[in-house]
């Protein structure tokens, strides 16, 4: 760039900043600043943009995920070359809900089921037919606290519960035979409703103690002492599935006679989902040859180790760490405050599925570290005083392409990056949505910017001087 000199004092006024930008122009390439919404003072002041800056990605394991309370239960399991195997599998508590109608005279036990309404919700394979093993738990569901930021004890990671509950890695034991084994083949958009048969075993030892008037059947405190909940396990299928925890209901069926004498009467005792926030969901990864084999004891692998990809993972606690390694060069050469826009666009890799069986997640976020040093924290939208989580929708390309891109506008969040010497190397995560990281199981694949296609870039739109 020359410098022209001038007897106007406005353009004496960016003087300094043509020194700041000089350097600047060798990085960036041109585009219509009208389409940015700039206002041109004068014809020598127009917007221009760079999207070159690296972005270094990395695979991030969080430790623990809240799942308890969360109104719905997953259960199944998928395998995709780039993440291996998930399970998901489901624990909670029934009770009778208050006092039971003592049996007449005669009546006798038919059947135990388990019933579950089917939510819609959906991830994998559904064309193929899933088995769930259904256990009886042989220790109690109790909620635990995970520990604070001290001094502040706020939770050390956004993912935790305030206050005390179940995690994605909890472990309950199970007894070792199943109360009951079933296939099927699902039809989640339907919402079925699926009606497992437990041991009639276990079905005539509740109605007998009924039948005895056993304070074990009086309340569901009794009851979930006697009986501590079920578990729900998958052994075959390459899907997941949602059910509504206010549907879940183990029903007793029994028969008393007739006072006309003739046909017995059906009648049956429902044992409905109680404690609702010790019920979870429980989520086992195995990276066993894909390229995220050993994540779990490194905690993070930069995407030079896994074959150029980065995954984020609803349920496993998987994350992707993006890290922009030269900002304290980006700092020298521009001032904070002539920066227009800055736009992180992710594109998922075209290597892996973006829709059925494996879609991407319908909603991204991005998480920091906070100021308080509380991991996963929530990005919230700029320029506001609300606190909104900063989210982004999956933008298709049009309607039937398989391609599209998440947009996150951090404009505000990488001034005050480059304003602050302490925060300017802090990485950012990319992951589901918080409420669908926790209730879901969606995937999303990255590539490495050194690929054919940069699937991750930062445009940063800038004032300069022509």
């Amino acid at each position: 760039m020359q410098f022209f000199k001038t007897k106007s004092l406005y353009k004496n006024k960016f003087n300094y900043l043509l020194c700041c930008l000089g350097a600047m122009l060798t990085l960036a390439s041109c585009e219509d600043p009208n389409e940015l919404g700039l206002e041109l003072v004068e014809d020598n002041i127009s917007g221009v943009y760079t999207d070159t800056l690296t972005i270094n990605v990395s695979t991030v394991l969080a430790d623990s995920i809240a799942t308890s309370g969360s109104g719905i239960m997953l259960a199944g399991q998928y395998t995709t070359p780039q993440t291996g195997a998930l399970q998901a599998s489901t624990y909670f508590q029934v009770g009778p809900g208050g006092v039971l109608a003592t049996p007449a005279e005669g009546a006798t036990y038919d059947s135990l089921k388990l019933i579950l309404p089917t939510s819609g919700y959906y991830y994998g394979d559904t064309t193929q037919r899933v088995t769930y093993s259904v256990y009886e738990l042989n220790s109690t569901l109790t909620a635990r606290n995970l520990p604070p930021v001290i001094p502040n004890e706020q939770p050390y990671s956004s993912f935790y519960h305030q206050g005390a509950g179940l995690y994605s890695v909890s472990k309950v034991d199970l007894k070792p035979e199943p109360l009951a084994t079933y296939t099927f083949s699902p039809r989640p958009v339907s919402k079925d409703t699926l009606e497992i048969s437990l041991q009639n075993e276990l079905g005539q030892q509740w109605f007998d103690l009924q039948k005895a008037g056993d304070d074990k059947l009086k309340d569901n405190n009794s009851f979930a002492a006697f009986f501590k909940g079920l578990g729900i396990v998958a052994s075959e299928g390459n899907a997941v599935l949602g059910f509504p925890t206010s549907g879940a209901v183990v029903r007793l069926y029994y028969s008393e006679p007739s006072s006309s004498g003739g046909n017995r009467t059906v009648k049956s005792y429902n044992f409905s989902l109680i404690n609702s926030n010790l019920q979870y969901n429980k989520f086992d990864g195995d990276f066993t040859g894909t390229p995220l084999e050993g994540l779990k004891d490194s905690k993070e692998l930069p995407a030079s180790a896994t074959n150029e990809i980065s995954v984020a993972q609803a349920g496993t606690g998987l994350l992707i760490k993006l890290e922009i390694p030269y900002l304290e060069n980006l700092k020298e050469k521009l001032k904070p405050e002539f920066i227009n826009k800055a736009t992180l666009v992710v594109e998922p890799f075209r290597g892996a599925a973006t829709g059925y069986p494996f879609f991407v997640p319908s909603s991204v976020g991005l998480y920091e570290t906070s100021i308080s040093n509380v991991l996963y924290t929530p990005l919230n939208v700029e320029y506001t005083q609300e606190i909104i989580p900063l989210t982004s929708a999956y933008i298709k390309s049009s309607e039937t392409a398989t391609e599209g891109r998440y947009e996150f506008s951090i404009t505000e969040y990488l001034i005050n990056k480059l304003k602050n010497e302490n925060r300017i190397n802090e990485p950012l995560y990319l992951a589901p949505a918080s409420s669908e990281f926790r209730n879901s199981v969606s995937r999303l694949v990255v590539g490495a910017q050194n690929q054919a296609i940069k699937n991750v870039r930062l445009k940063v739109y800038y004032t300069t001087i022509q």
